[in-house]
């Protein structure tokens, strides 16, 4: 399964700030606490340390918001969000364990032992998300093959929950008249979004507008093919 580039950028990003809040938050009243006495600085240059780079990555892609039309494997979004995951459950452990550390070593030691652990795996993060953010090529392009695939799959699940509606839609989709037919069959069911499916209309037009005067290359049309198929699958799975 695929998902669009742009829809992981704010999950990781949330992700980030919830525990960017609570560590800066633990820190802070261990400070109060007169845990880290006389090294004030050097504890909480340790906090921004593991959490600011990262942080600034992801702000500056969802700010930035480079190549909107990307998509990704799902499988490989979660093994992104997961190692995430587990970093930053690490550094909470690493944290939490400072009672524990401070009987062999100094809190000062601790730290900066912390490093051996913790460094290698942020650098593999900030690798990690600097290759699906900002690198211009993708490693996987879906062709329309691939696509046409995805759609249908997601068709097989409408069918199998009995969603004639979701059914036709997708069909739609795959269809010669392809995402305009889709787009336009939204358009009069699903009334709610009329707003966001004309706006997508619009930008179909416009695709399909300098695919016929052949103003971008085959892979730049593709991957605006792709994000217009996937959004309108989106709003193909909100039909009741």
């Amino acid at each position: 399964m695929l998902v669009l580039l742009v829809d992981t950028r704010k999950k990781l990003l949330w992700l980030w700030l919830a525990f960017t809040a609570v560590l800066v938050l633990l820190v802070f009243v261990q400070t109060l606490a007169g845990k880290f006495e006389d090294i004030e600085t050097k504890a909480w240059g340790w906090i921004f340390a593991h959490l600011l780079p990262a942080l600034m990555l992801l702000f500056s892609a969802v700010l930035l918001n480079k190549n909107p039309s990307k998509v990704l494997m799902r499988a490989t979004f979660r093994a992104v969000y997961a190692g995430a995951l587990a970093y930053l459950l690490l550094l909470t452990l690493t944290l939490f364990a400072l009672p524990i550390a401070t009987v062999n070593w100094s809190i000062e030691e601790y730290l900066t032992k912390s490093y051996t652990w913790l460094a290698p795996f942020q650098a593999g993060l900030l690798l990690a998300f600097t290759l699906m953010y900002f690198r211009k090529e993708p490693f996987f392009r879906p062709n329309a093959a691939i696509m046409q695939q995805y759609v249908s799959k997601k068709a097989e699940f409408a069918q199998r929950a009995g969603n004639e509606s979701q059914v036709q839609a997708f069909g739609l989709l795959v269809s010669d008249g392809g995402v305009g037919a889709a787009l336009e069959h939204l358009r009069r069911h699903l009334k709610t979004e009329e707003n966001a499916i004309i706006l997508l209309q619009n930008q179909y037009s416009e695709w399909t507008k300098q695919r016929d005067l052949n103003l971008l290359p085959p892979d730049a049309l593709q991957r605006e093919l792709n994000r217009l198929t996937m959004a309108a699958a989106g709003y193909i799975e909100k039909m009741a």
